[in-house]
């Protein structure tokens, strides 16, 4: 059976609380998930080169999860890349990010390489580079264009992640089978209409998953931690974890 890598280039929300980095992983070092603004740098600090990305995959548009994207467009501009890239979002990604892109470095889009802007639609599966990808629309921001989880599938592993959510039931939905589910844990106990929290939504998301799978959490405060639950980690910037 092939690892599932799982390598967390930040652990925090939109605050940065205690210096945490915003959310963002890499899967077995090909797939980015989220593009946070410190991507790049938290990048080069794991020691993976942006140019081996094979796809950015993004849950919504708020700017913890997608601003760092103009910057790795840089990256790949300027840094020698050449091979094609693939940018996944909900719909307005690619208006968005060439948009917000051209704006704050004009020319960056002219590179010598290919990049293929993907909308991802619940209902129709994506695969990117032998990663099998399937988003569920949860429930979040309603002024943003949409927000997605994810289920993935990449060398017979099985993964799953929310997004920004609060808990319903698309987190059910992709709670039912993973093997590892990453999901976002706001805070210990503050009741945010659009996030979960530890005491009173990660209790039933546990219960959800299969007792064999684990659970991972970040987009945190930094007082969250595991609250005791079984197979459950708490993501740590610049930290890896393998299954």
């Amino acid at each position: 059976m092939h690892d599932l890598r799982l390598t967390f280039i930040g652990s925090g929300n939109a605050f940065s609380p205690a210096g945490l980095c915003c959310n963002g992983f890499l899967v077995n070092e090909r797939f980015l998930f989220e593009a946070p603004p410190q991507a790049l740098s938290s990048l080069n600090t794991v020691g993976v080169d942006p140019n081996g990305l094979e796809a950015v995959i993004v849950s919504h548009h708020h700017g913890d999860h997608f601003l760092g994207l103009p910057f790795l467009l840089l990256h790949w501009k300027w840094q020698g890349r050449t091979k094609p890239v693939r940018i996944v979002g909900p719909k307005e990604t690619e208006r968005l990010g060439k948009e917000i892109a051209e704006t704050v470095f004009p020319g960056v889009l002219d590179g010598g390489y290919e990049v293929e802007w993907i909308e991802a639609h619940p209902g129709r599966p994506l695969m990117l580079d032998g990663l099998e990808l399937e988003a569920v629309e949860v429930e979040h921001d309603e002024g943003l264009s949409a927000a997605l989880g994810y289920t993935c599938r990449l060398e017979g592993r099985r993964l799953a992640y929310t997004g920004d959510t609060r808990l319903c039931d698309a987190v059910y939905e992709l709670a039912k089978n993973p093997e590892v589910l990453i999901s976002e844990c706001a805070s210990r106990d503050l009741n945010i209409p659009v996030h979960m929290n530890l005491v009173d939504d990660m209790p039933r998301v546990r219960a959800a998953l299969p007792s064999s799978a684990h659970l991972i959490l970040s987009h945190l405060s930094p007082d969250v931690d595991d609250g005791g639950l079984p197979n459950t980690q708490i993501a740590r910037d610049f930290e890896s974890y393998r299954f």
